[in-house]
C-alpha cells in the first residue's frame, strides 16, 4: 500500500546513480499538483491540510532513507513530474501508467537488475525509522522476501533479492484488509516479517501515528527533524494519545 503505479511496456524514464551500494530503495510518490493527494485524508481535512501532511511525510521518509546505506530513489507516478522540485533531492525514476502491482514489478524488476536487492516504500508511514529499514536489509540476508504489515491490513514494505514474476504482483487485491496476506501467500518463498506499523490513510489513522512517533521518540534514536514536526502538528491538533 501507499504505493502508486506503473508499467514495464512502456519506456521508463530514470536517472540512475552511481553507487557501490548493494542495496536499492525507491520510495512511491505523487507529485503535487499532478496528481490527487491523500483523497481519504483530504475528505475530512481538506485538500490544503491534507498536501501539508502529505509533503511532510515525503521529508520525514527521505530524511530516514538518506540516513542508511543504500541507493534511494524517488519513484515518481507522472513522468513530468521528475522535474519537480520535490524531487530533486534523489535520482529519480518514472514508474509509468498502470495498476498498482503492474507499478511495483516494474520498479522492482528494474532496480534489481543493477542491485543485489531492493526494497520498496511509500510515505504513509513517516514514523519509519533508520532501525527498521536497518532491519528489513539485515532479515534479506536469511530470507529472500521480507515485508512489514500495516496495522489496516496491507503493507508498508516490501523488500527482496529473488526476481518476481508480474502475475505474483497483479494477482495481489489492493486497498483490501486482506492485502498484505495475499501478498504473502503469492510470493514463492517465505518472508521474513517485520514489526506492523500504521499507515496514513485516514484521520482516523492520526492518533496511532501519534502513539507510534511518541514510541520512537523514547527510543534511542529519536525523531528526525521532519518526524518532530509531524508529532508537533498532531500535539496542536490534540490528538489523543
Amino acid at each position: 500500500r501507499a504505493l502508486h503505479s506503473g508499467s514495464p511496456a512502456l519506456a521508463t524514464t530514470m536517472t540512475m546513480i552511481s553507487s557501490s551500494a548493494s542495496t536499492a530503495i525507491a520510495i512511491f510518490v505523487k507529485t503535487p499538483g499532478l496528481s490527487p493527494l491523500k483523497t481519504r485524508l483530504a475528505a475530512t481535512l481538506g485538500r490544503h491540510t491534507a498536501e501539508t501532511i502529505y509533503r511532510l511525510c515525503v521529508s520525514a521518509v527521505e530524511q530516514t532513507v538518506k540516513s542508511v546505506d543504500v541507493a534511494p530513489y524517488w519513484a515518481v507516478a507522472e513522468q513530468k513530474g521528475l522535474s519537480d522540485p520535490l524531487w530533486q533531492g534523489l535520482a529519480s525514476l518514472y514508474t509509468g501508467p498502470g495498476g498498482l502491482g503492474q507499478c511495483q514489478h516494474h520498479i522492482y524488476q528494474t532496480l534489481l537488475q543493477r542491485y543485489q536487492q531492493v526494497l520498496l516504500i511509500g510515505t504513509d508511514s513517516p514514523q519509519l525509522s533508520v532501525n527498521r529499514l536497518r532491519e528489513a536489509i539485515e532479515a534479506l540476508q536469511s530470507h529472500p522476501f521480507v515485508v512489514g504489515p500495516a496495522l489496516d491490513g496491507g503493507y508498508y514494505l516490501f523488500a527482496g533479492r529473488q526476481s518476481l514474476k508480474r502475475e505474483c504482483w497483479n494477482k495481489v487485491p489492493y486497498s483490501r484488509a486482506d492485502t498484505g496476506e495475499k501478498l504473502l501467500s503469492s510470493l514463492p518463498a517465505k518472508a521474513a516479517l517485520l514489526t506492523p506499523m500504521t499507515d496514513l490513510d485516514r484521520e482516523s489513522d492520526l492518533p496511532q501515528l501519534r502513539r507510534e512517533l511518541v514510541a520512537l521518540q523514547k527510543q534511542g534514536e529519536g525523531l528526525s527533524r521532519p518526524q518532530q514536526q509531524i508529532l508537533n502538528w498532531l500535539d496542536n491538533q490534540q490528538y489523543p494519545s
